[in-house]
Formats: C-alpha cells, structure tokens, sequence
C-alpha cells in the first residue's frame, strides 16, 4: 500500500494525506449528524484530521483507515460535549446579564491601601483574581468570563463572595460602631 516512513516526519507519507483526503466527505457527514450545526462539524472535521496526520505513525496499515478516522472523530466529540457539560457554553451579552450590584454604603475611612492590599493577597486565588480583574482592573464580567474561562455567573458568584470576604477583614462589624461616630460613608 504506502510505506509509512517518510519525510513528513511522524510516519506520514504523501499517500496517506491523499487516502485520508478521501475519506473527508464521510467524515463530515458523520461530523454534520453528531453536531447538527455546520461550523461546529467543520470544527471537528478540521480538528480530527489534524489529530490523524499528528498520530499518522500509530495507524496500523492492515486496519480501515475510515475507521480509524471516524473514531478519532468520535472520541473528539464525546470529549467536547463532556467538556461542554462541565462548562457550558453560554452566549454572553450585556443585556442578558443581570446589572452588576450598586455596593452598599460602607465605612472605609479607616482602611490604608496597604491594609486593603494585604486583605486582597489573602484571599483565595479563585476570588483574588476575580476582585483584582473586576474592581481594580475594571474589567466586566464577559472580559472576566473570557480571560479565566469560565462561565459569566461563576464570575458572578466569585466576585460577590471576594467582596464578602474583603469586607469581613476589613470593615468593623455595624454593631461595633457607637451611634455617634460620623465616619464618611463611601459607595
């Protein structure tokens, strides 16, 4: 059939590219069905014959080369929609999110910048770098779902419970204030 050793490096010969050329309109069909969208079948379609030709050294000739494409391309599938269903994907836009919380009036005459960073260094890094892409990098919550990679409502819940958490370390409880204290109120 083809000598498997070639110039390609990784096993691959010019009449392997061509044989698994072949076999693209099978592939896609079978991408089509699974997916149901055209873009995300071009998508798998694309990343399985690059997957093939990367493992091009450890198809077994005496084996179905279709085969052995479609279940390269099953396996890639069943791995995004697991990973889809860890992570879904949700098409964020500004309206659709809810409107980012109006903050409570506070006391924070009395916290020093140091005191604040020292506050933000000790919360967990989950919640870190959320509150320092949020409230000291200004970012929204789209940009924020996007440079961490994950869902916007994780970003959400994330940034409330670091503001908790920062409140709590550094804001005396309501109760411990005497009534005739006029500290200045900040939002």
């Amino acid at each position: 059939m083809w000598n498997r050793k070639s110039a390609h490096g990784s096993g691959r010969t010019p009449s392997f590219d061509e044989e698994a050329v072949q076999h693209l309109p099978a592939i896609f069909d079978t991408a089509l069905r699974l997916c149901g969208s055209e873009a995300d079948a071009q998508d798998l379609t694309h990343d399985t014959y690059v997957r093939a030709l990367a493992a091009a050294d450890r198809y077994e000739q005496r084996t179905s080369l279709r085969a052995w494409l479609l279940t390269i391309l099953h396996n890639l599938f069943r791995t995004r929609r697991r990973d889809q269903s860890r992570h879904p994907e949700v098409e964020l836009d500004e309206e659709s999110l809810p409107p980012e919380p109006e903050t409570e009036p506070v006391r924070w005459k009395a916290v020093t910048p140091a005191q604040l960073d020292a506050a933000i260094r000790e919360l967990p890094l989950k919640l870190r770098e959320v509150v320092v892409l949020r409230d000291l990098q200004g970012l929204s919550y789209r940009e924020i779902s996007q440079v961490l990679d994950v869902p916007a409502g994780t970003v959400m819940s994330r940034l409330h419970r670091g503001r908790l958490a920062l409140k709590e370390a550094l804001l005396p409880r309501t109760e411990d204030v005497a009534p005739g204290d006029h500290q200045r109120d900040v939002q």
